[in-house]
């Protein structure tokens, strides 16, 4: 079993398709998220629950929406949370997930993508070296290098010109609808637009923009109600239930001695 050292208990990655998360906190009852889950533990198998089923593995890939309960074991894990609608979850789905909800990575995935996190994840400090260490964590796993794998590598004008207007819009007031408006695009145009062009849905997006909004502005000392609110949250319990229904974690338990980038 690797030793590892970090001042924190969890040390969140904010993607704009994903979110990826080194902790040693885990330990949630039956839930269910929105995203693809891949986990692998770093010192010891993980013991997760799906539908009464007990399994213990170093590493797996978990569908969207399923009800399962992890056990942490105080050990350290690597998470990360991936939008199924985004082009690299659809990879995910198409190779390990068309006839079952769980799928455990082969030993040699196992290995390589511990290596990866211990002799990386830990240390970054920039943007650039986790794009770089993403892209290795998905070249593991079977993504085409050549896939159209992130919003940088499909950035036309006209989506160039649709992320601009989602960064002027104050985030308690973007919408699709508000978003719509400013580019003077219909509703279903601009969503079909920038689903072809970035690989996730904009509805999507937009609740991903705003959670990371408000992690955001937690992370640089603002209350959290009031984080919340400025993100286009109704109120901090909305704020809160969100979390817990994308994430499976409370904003609190994220929060705690954690240690935040955005990517």
């Amino acid at each position: 079993m690797p030793e590892i050292e970090c001042p924190y208990g969890l040390i969140l990655y904010f993607g704009s398709d994903h979110l990826s998360f080194l902790t040693n906190k885990v330990q949630a009852d039956n839930h269910s998220h929105n995203y693809i889950q891949l986990t692998i533990g770093l010192q010891q198998d993980v013991v997760i629950t799906v539908e009464e089923q007990a399994y213990r593995a170093s590493g797996f890939i978990l569908q969207s929406n399923v009800v399962h309960e992890l056990h942490g074991l105080g050990q350290w894990q690597w998470y990360m949370l991936v939008n199924p609608e985004s082009t690299f979850g659809e990879h995910l789905k198409r190779t390990y997930l068309q006839n079952s909800k769980m799928h455990v990575l082969s030993s040699i995935q196992i290995e390589a993508l511990q290596h990866l996190a211990i002799a990386q994840l830990f240390s970054i400090k920039d943007p650039d070296d986790y794009g770089s260490t993403w892209s290795t964590c998905k070249h593991i796993l079977g993504f085409p290098d050549n896939s159209l794998s992130n919003l940088q590598s499909v950035l036309d004008e006209r989506l160039h010109s649709i992320m601009q207007a989602i960064e002027t819009i104050p985030a308690h007031q973007l919408t699709v609808k508000t978003l719509s408006k400013k580019l003077f695009l219909s509703e279903s145009r601009l969503s079909h637009l920038f689903k072809n062009r970035a690989g996730i849905s904009l509805a999507s997006y937009l609740v991903h923009h705003k959670l990371e909004t408000a992690f955001h502005a937690i992370f640089n000392g603002k209350p959290m109600t009031e984080a919340a609110m400025d993100a286009g949250f109704n109120s901090s319990s909305h704020f809160s239930r969100t979390v817990r229904d994308k994430l499976g974690m409370t904003a609190r338990a994220i929060v705690q001695h954690s240690r935040y980038l955005k990517v």
